[in-house]
């Protein structure tokens, strides 16, 4: 079994960044999951509006462009700082699901830019269900904050 030292994962991340820009980063870092797509929103207003992404598959989704952040599962990531849900419609908490039928699979993480104001949400996403284990999770804690210099 492969063993990676943390700290050159976190490097990776890190070099990614710096020569490829945040796409690049997205990239490596939905490689390490099973979602399908990973993203990071802006919020303008009442407006996510997908920055960067990247989906798996190479397809183009006009739906990705911009959700009303009432619709989205972001909002709940904004709210309270990070927020998860492997199998939405069978979410208890999501009685008045946002894109019913559409998004199974949700991380997110208040994403901050350089002053630590919210700037919005990094994601992982898919139309199936999908977990992330905790490893990750806090991986993803410890490495979404280099984004910040990336944000416009």
């Amino acid at each position: 079994m492969l063993v990676l030292d943390p700290s050159s994962q976190v490097q990776a991340v890190r070099h990614a960044l710096a020569s490829g820009g945040p796409r690049a980063a997205l990239a490596l870092l939905n490689d390490r999951t099973n979602y399908r797509f990973s993203a990071l929103y802006r919020r303008r207003g009442e407006l996510m509006h997908a920055v960067h992404a990247y989906d798996r598959t190479s397809e183009y989704r006009t739906w990705l462009v911009a959700v009303p952040l009432d619709r989205s599962f972001c909002q709940y990531a904004m709210r309270q700082g990070e927020f998860m849900t492997r199998h939405a419609s069978a979410d208890g908490r999501l009685t008045q699901r946002p894109y019913s039928g559409m998004i199974e699979s949700y991380f997110g993480r208040v994403l901050r830019g350089s002053d630590g104001t919210p700037w919005g949400t990094f994601i992982h996403f898919d139309l199936e269900p999908r977990e992330i284990d905790d490893a990750e999770v806090n991986f993803l804690r410890d490495v979404i904050p280099m984004f910040a210099p990336h944000l416009d």
